[in-house]
């Protein structure tokens, strides 16, 4: 079954392509824009979904939705795959490694230098930069909340099943939203952080699929189909 980024990359018609990516482009940039007009009706929303049951479940996605987890899972079941000598399946969870990875190195490069406030520290909501008050915030984690690192790579990370096109990818690519629902729940990031994150999130799962489909995509598959 062709990927996703595969069936949108060829395309005969070059210019049309290149002014619709432009414009789903303009269209991702304009949602996380109109996102932070939501901020505060969707934190008075899950404000007033709190119950026991759904705190039990929230620290339970933001356990895995950590960077930890994503590791031990992608090389688990990256080692599990080589072991069966299914090339495919190795090359997809490493994928997954790859992009959560670059997914998590650029969403906490910017979340040192916006200095947002998290939702849940009593400051005025804004974007200090390093400094409030004359004093240094970039390595006070109260003051990482945009974008969610959660959720970037979360959503990295599931959303290479996507961009591959297996089967049920796209349910498999919720786990990022889901995990930020978590945040937003537990009151550690803004909704505007959390689908920002996710579209940045999307963006390396579906970078990094095309990076490695390109280079080795065809070697794995004809590994996989010869005869064993």
């Amino acid at each position: 079954m062709p990927s996703l980024c595969q069936s949108t990359g060829a395309c005969a018609h070059r210019p049309c392509c290149t002014a619709a990516k432009y414009l789903v482009a303009l269209l991702l940039i304009g949602l996380c824009l109109a996102s932070f007009l939501a901020d505060d009706a969707v934190a008075a929303f899950f404000a007033r979904q709190h119950s026991y049951s759904l705190n039990h479940w929230a620290a339970f996605l933001n356990c895995i939705g950590d960077w930890p987890f994503h590791t031990t899972l992608g090389l688990t079941a990256a080692a599990a795959a080589w072991w069966a000598k299914r090339k495919s399946l190795m090359r997809l969870f490493l994928t997954m490694l790859l992009a959560s990875s670059m997914a998590g190195v650029a969403v906490n490069a910017v979340r040192f230098t916006t200095g947002r406030p998290r939702p849940n520290v009593l400051v005025h909501d804004g974007f200090y930069g390093f400094k409030k008050d004359g004093k240094q915030i970039v390595w006070k984690n109260q003051y990482k909340s945009f974008p969610s690192a959660h959720t970037a790579t979360a959503a990295a990370f599931a959303g290479v099943a996507l961009f591959a096109g297996i089967r049920y990818g796209w349910l498999i690519a919720l786990f990022g939203p889901l995990i930020g629902c978590a945040r937003i729940y537990s009151g550690a990031h803004h909704f505007s952080d959390v689908v920002t994150a996710t579209m940045l999130g999307l963006l390396f799962s579906c970078w990094a699929w095309r990076f490695v489909e390109r280079r080795w995509g065809s070697e794995v598959d004809a590994a996989d189909s010869a005869p064993s």
